[in-house]
């Protein structure tokens, strides 16, 4: 079976696999004009590793070896293959498998586990210009961040699929639940575990502790083009051992905080629709024949009570077309009253979201948003803000400057700052926790 496409598989089987193993790394290395002590300094491998190997003193050598050393030596897929097969030893029962029960030789794992994108976008061209650059300045790292809701999952995997044929290496797509309700953030370590699974590294050749976890990462993508997706980060400590040390790969980070990368990241900060933008996503959503006919004024005010919010949006047309009786002014109607009661639909729910970002502040953000939720006026700046928190000016700066990162409060001009009206009424019905 093995004899035409893999004839040194046969020669393994006469002379041994550790000695077919031998002369296979000794002649890749010495086309890449490495020594051993190079070739073992560049896979981050001990010299007496190499030596055993070429030596056929090392029969079966760990998979992580076998992984380090074609990264190292930039072997393509198939010899990729063909180093593994041989390294893997005789079959169990030995001799020749004529019946071709044998697997063949593992070729290199391709991950592609970006999940099923949005056909369209609507008011995000600027985000995806930056996104689909793929000049010699194109940042390795960017970031996107907003609030809840502004569409951060929705524009990173629409981005990613544009980008995968640039990645034939694959597409790795992480949840790093940041912002999940009853998950706790992901552990950096738990993520590099299954990402390097994705990448071929057998589970039991994962190291123990995180730098070990991430060296092992960036060896493995050092010779590739891989598009990563870090989705809903909860912080720069969650991320920061999940980023590549190649030139090759790409990643597409994702939360709802600003989040500080490498000295290249590129930051993009996802603000609100704009009306038309809002008006064109929700009649994209709820079908056109649903809008058809209807002013424009209407389809105005029904994104602007949505906050013009892409999640709000998409939730408000969902219970339009989920609803065939409804008419755009009878929606518009019922998102005069609890509009935060009225934006669910199934697993969308505004509310819940803002629920998600509250909880996961501090207990002092915690009380400085729900008190300046109780503030009347359009905005507001930091002397208001110090008297509602009973705190000093120096102070309430600080906090309001948090509340920003978060993406819970907007500035509407220097020192001057705004809830969006979705917040406002969250912030509002919020009540103390234990503890604050």
């Amino acid at each position: 079976m093995y004899s035409a496409r893999w004839p040194l598989l046969d020669a393994a089987r006469e002379t041994g696999a550790g000695h077919s193993a031998g002369r296979l790394l000794r002649g890749w290395r010495e086309r890449a004009l490495m020594t051993q002590e190079q070739l073992a300094d560049k896979a981050g491998l001990n010299v007496r590793t190499v030596r055993r190997l070429e030596n056929g003193g090392l029969r079966q050598p760990r998979s992580r070896s076998v992984v380090l050393l074609a990264q190292a030596l930039g072997l393509d897929g198939a010899e990729r293959a063909l180093l593994t097969a041989v390294t893997r030893g005789p079959s169990p029962a030995g001799g020749d498998d004529p019946a071709g029960t044998r697997p063949p030789p593992e070729a290199v794992i391709v991950p592609r586990q970006l999940p099923a994108g949005l056909t369209s976008l609507a008011g995000r061209d600027r985000e995806l210009t930056v996104l689909q650059d793929h000049g010699g300045d194109a940042p390795p790292v960017v970031s996107l961040d907003g609030m809840a809701g502004s569409g951060k999952t929705a524009l990173a995997v629409h981005a990613a699929h544009r980008l995968a044929p640039g990645f034939p290496d694959g597409q790795l797509f992480v949840d790093l639940h940041g912002h999940a309700r009853a998950t706790a953030p992901v552990e950096p370590g738990h993520a590099l575990a299954r990402m390097l699974r994705a990448l071929g590294v057998p589970g039991g050749d994962v190291p123990e502790y995180l730098d070990d976890r991430a060296a092992l990462y960036r060896s493995v993508l050092a010779e590739r083009r891989v598009l990563i997706v870090l989705d809903d980060a909860a912080d720069e400590h969650q991320i920061h051992p999940l980023l590549p040390g190649g030139p090759g790969c790409r990643v597409i980070v994702t939360g709802r905080r600003r989040l500080s990368g490498p000295g290249d990241t590129r930051n993009l900060s996802l603000d609100l629709l704009s009306p038309a933008a809002a008006v064109t996503l929700f009649a994209g959503v709820a079908g056109r024949e649903r809008v058809a006919g209807v002013p424009g004024v209407v389809l105005d005010e029904v994104v602007a009570r949505c906050g013009l919010l892409p999640l709000a949006v998409r939730v408000a047309a969902d219970r339009l077309r989920a609803h065939p009786t409804w008419t755009v002014r009878h929606l518009l109607d019922r998102l005069a009253g609890d509009r935060l009661g009225e934006l669910k639909a199934g697993r969308y729910d505004v509310a819940a979201a803002l629920d998600r970002s509250y909880d996961r502040l501090p207990a002092d953000l915690r009380r400085a948003y729900r008190l300046l939720g109780s503030y009347d006026g359009a905005h507001f700046g930091t002397d208001t803000a110090a008297a509602l928190l009973e705190t000093t000016a120096s102070r309430a700066e600080r906090l309001l400057e948090r509340l920003l990162d978060a993406h819970l409060l907007l500035e509407a001009a220097p020192g001057r700052y705004r809830l969006h009206a979705l917040v406002r009424e969250h912030a509002a019905r919020m009540r103390p926790c234990p503890g604050d």
